[in-house]
């Protein structure tokens, strides 16, 4: 196999999406090669990183912000190509799972890379204005059929929450036996992090678990950020300008049935901040999720994957936790409170 054949066969796969139709144009059989299905199943397996991430614009639209425009992007980020305006909930490697605007607010399920989107039913319960949806997709490669969850906690007449469950293997909901009794507690939409058949959410109260094979819920002492590192749960926060991460190394721990350990380490060495990130003097809720306040000091932090990243006024920094690196990412006009997105740039085939 010449040079052309090796990286057709071995590198492209491994890139993403953006950067695939760009090489769409080196050649016929590159072109061939990058369209057909089996290869959009294997760069869905092959290609994980964090790309970017989706978020309501002022203007109520959607829109992309990517770690590195020359690499990552997507082709219509309003997503103008679903069948009405819609708002972003959450994302699973290179699926977003969409809400409506009008009638029920019906889910959409779509890959903005390639546009394919489809239309789930009607939900059983009644999901609110802004609900807490977590979609769950682990793609695998003895599996061409993306094969996805949609997981939400809703509060029903009484107060309690119970879970419905949305599964693409059978088209339908269904609703949990499993019910939450918590009158003062509250599930943050876009806070839900999926880590080995478990969903975390933030609340009011801490956060709150689902196994997703045993159906139990669990509320766990209150944490800051919730995210993914290298297959575990974590959770970041900030202190004396350092960027502090802990990691859960007893996920059994989150079943009602076991009694509670101590199951939280935090990971060394602890990130200093560059003196170019000053945080500003402002006040916030302190239970909000996203925000870490120490007195007057405010910073925004998001945290999915490997990437955390940091707002001061109107301009975005990123820090990448495997290579200890950091960049600007640009000035964005967003609301103070919007909560961001990850999307990875994947080929994901939904038909």
């Amino acid at each position: 196999m010449d040079l052309k054949g090796i990286i057709r066969e071995n590198a492209l796969p491994y890139l993403p999406a953006k950067s695939l139709f760009r090489c769409a144009g080196v050649c016929r059989g590159w072109r061939f090669q990058i369209s057909i299905a089996f290869f959009a199943h294997n760069q869905s397996n092959s290609f994980r990183s964090i790309s970017g991430f989706f978020f309501q614009s002022l203007t109520g639209m959607p829109a992309f912000m990517s770690l590195d425009p020359r690499v990552y992007g997507v082709p219509d980020p309003s997503l103008t190509f679903l069948p009405e305006p819609v708002d972003v909930r959450t994302s699973c490697n290179g699926l977003l799972c969409c809400q409506g605007r009008t009638a029920y607010r019906p889910y959409y399920i779509c890959n903005p890379a390639n546009k394919q989107w489809k239309e789930l039913p009607k939900p059983d319960g009644d999901h609110g204005p802004d609900p807490a949806v977590v979609l769950v997709f682990e793609p695998s490669i003895m599996n061409f059929t993306a094969n996805y969850k949609l997981v939400c906690p809703f509060p029903s007449e009484l107060g309690e929450y119970k879970f419905e469950v949305y599964s693409s293997d059978r088209g339908s909901w269904r609703t949990s036996g499993e019910i939450r009794f918590d009158d003062n507690e509250k599930l943050l939409p876009k806070t839900g992090v999926h880590v080995n058949g478990i969903v975390y959410w933030l609340s009011t109260r801490g956060v709150t678990s689902f196994d997703l094979n045993s159906e139990l819920c669990r509320l766990s002492p209150n944490l800051e950020n919730l995210g993914m590192i290298s297959g575990k749960l974590c959770a970041a926060c900030i202190r004396n300008q350092k960027l502090i991460v802990f990691m859960l190394t007893n996920p059994q721990s989150h079943t009602r049935r076991r009694a509670a350990v101590k199951t939280w380490t935090r990971i060394l060495p602890e990130i200093k901040l560059d003196s170019t990130l000053p945080v500003e003097s402002t006040t916030c809720p302190c239970n909000y999720s996203g925000r870490y306040c120490d007195g007057h000091n405010q910073l925004h932090i998001v945290f999915v994957g490997d990437i955390v990243v940091l707002r001061k006024r109107n301009s975005y920094y990123c820090i990448d936790m495997n290579k200890k690196a950091s960049n600007c990412l640009g000035e964005y006009i967003i609301h103070p409170y919007e909560r961001f997105v990850g999307y990875v740039n994947g080929l994901v085939n939904l038909y």
